[in-house]
């Protein structure tokens, strides 16, 4: 069999070992189960950033996430592999499809970002590691809570999240591109506000759609795929695909 089909594996096998070590670590507490879901979230978010690299067509894009999304959806209704395997899916305090919207955001990117791979680092990173700043800061940290269509957000988890927001993108702009500070700075604001809004009125785990391709409209819309920023970008492109063997 070609190694390329092999590859289209990748996703949900990459989910398998992952969701089974943390669905054995008890939790008894709210904050526990939280930080055993966002552990999860992580490890997903940042193998997904070499996924451009596998799944460069696509047909492999599309069918790569599909496999990833049936297998999440068995794991759901299997009571067998619920057993196993599902207590990373579960919310404490509500029902949510995190995990699909994840899945569907992430193929939508690399359909988007064929040539612009900073287009697709950048908001990745910001679902990755914002989010899940926010729900844990949000929980360990005693704040206001938002009221009106940011009901159920706090303060701490929505400052949170615009901190880590503002510094994933200063620091990808300032690495890989030679775009002035004064840019970087006012596209890490903008980037950093219009994220931290689409998580804070999401619900039902929507914000995994929502944030990263709010990110990617963003950036588009101030241009930062022009030159000389995409000859920059594709440096990390090149270098991540040395690291395993492939090519963006």
């Amino acid at each position: 069999m070609d190694d390329s089909v092999l590859l289209l594996m990748l996703p949900p096998l990459m989910l398998v070992p992952v969701m089974g070590l943390l669905s054995m670590v008890r939790s008894t507490h709210k904050i526990g189960q939280e930080l055993k879901r966002k552990s999860f979230h992580v490890c997903v978010g940042l193998a997904s950033l070499s996924f451009p690299l596998v799944l460069n067509e696509p047909w492999k894009a599309m069918t790569g996430m599909a496999l990833a999304v049936a297998w999440m959806t068995a794991v759901r209704i299997l009571p067998c592999l619920q057993r196993h395997f599902g207590s990373v899916l579960q919310d404490c305090d509500r029902k949510s499809m995190g995990e699909v919207y994840f899945a569907l955001s992430i193929g939508a990117l690399i359909l988007l970002t064929p040539d612009s791979p900073l287009l697709y680092i950048i908001p990745v990173m910001i679902l990755t590691l914002a989010d899940a700043a926010a729900a844990i800061i949000g929980r360990l940290i005693s704040s206001q809570p938002l009221t009106g269509f940011l009901r159920g957000k706090s303060v701490a988890g929505c400052t949170a999240f615009f901190i880590v927001a503002a510094i994933i993108c200063v620091a990808m702009l300032t690495i890989y591109t030679d775009l002035p500070a004064w840019q970087i700075t006012i596209a890490a604001l903008v980037v950093a506000t219009a994220t931290c809004l689409a998580e804070a009125v999401s619900r039902r785990g929507l914000d995994n759609l929502a944030i990263p391709l709010v990110a990617w409209a963003v950036l588009s819309a101030l241009k930062l795929s022009a030159e000389p920023a995409v000859i920059a970008a594709t440096n990390f492109g090149k270098s991540l695909g040395l690291l395993i063997g492939g090519e963006w």
